[in-house]
């Protein structure tokens, strides 16, 4: 997912670290204004206001403070301490589009990984209403955010298509990687090998996969 570094804010708008604290939380917002103007705001020195990303209507995502650094987005510091703030690109003018969304659902996926937060709404993931008294972030559907975040852990891995071609190939010929396949192809070669050279020679023995005279 593309992020692009609009950074640094301010050193009136954020704190470098945290003092210690892990991240446990995302907290949730809407910008209410225009996506320029929000992180206009975040870089001004006297709003004394940042979130570590800004998500426009479009789905773009802007970051303008590290998720190892502090950003004054909950409006209680020791909330900040330990949070990451995420501001969506709506409002009471603008309602969240399925662009935004998307990439919302996959910034939530992508921290819950790095932090290893099992995201749930009212535990690891709160409105900001929910830490102070405050209408943000309005009409945006956190359990939707979650529910396609979790959708698309569910649906990740590590395996790039490439990957899975090879392991498709490997599934399709099995048999070839068992050892006693190889020992069993090793005999019935050498009894070949054998009977060119010497027709008449005594191959009795066990066959090596069932153990029952060889009569390969």
């Amino acid at each position: 997912m593309a992020i692009e570094w609009r950074g640094p804010v301010p050193e009136s708008n954020y704190t470098v670290g945290r003092e210690g604290n892990a991240i446990t939380l995302i907290v949730d917002h809407w910008t209410v204004v225009m996506f320029e103007a929000a992180v206009r705001r975040f870089l001004s020195p006297g709003s004394i206001l940042s979130a570590h990303y800004v998500i426009g209507q479009d789905g773009r995502i802007a970051q303008l403070v590290s998720e190892d650094d502090t950003a004054y987005h909950a409006g209680v510091y020791a909330v900040n301490l330990r949070s990451i703030g995420i501001e969506h690109e709506a409002g009471p003018a603008m309602a969240p589009t399925d662009a935004l969304y998307a990439s919302s659902a996959r910034l939530h996926a992508e921290i819950a990984i790095r932090h290893r937060l099992a995201l749930q709404v009212g535990t690891t993931v709160l409105p900001h209403h929910a830490i102070v008294p405050t209408e943000c972030p309005g009409t945006l559907d956190l359990d939707r955010i979650v529910r396609e975040a979790l959708h698309a852990l569910e649906e990740d891995d590590m395996f790039t298509e490439a990957d899975r071609a090879k392991l498709d190939r490997i599934y399709q010929h099995l048999e070839a990687y068992e050892p006693l396949t190889w020992t069993k192809r090793l005999q019935q070669w050498l009894a070949r090998a054998f009977r060119t050279q010497f027709p008449e020679a005594d191959l009795g023995g066990p066959d090596v996969e069932t153990g029952q005279p060889f009569k390969g």
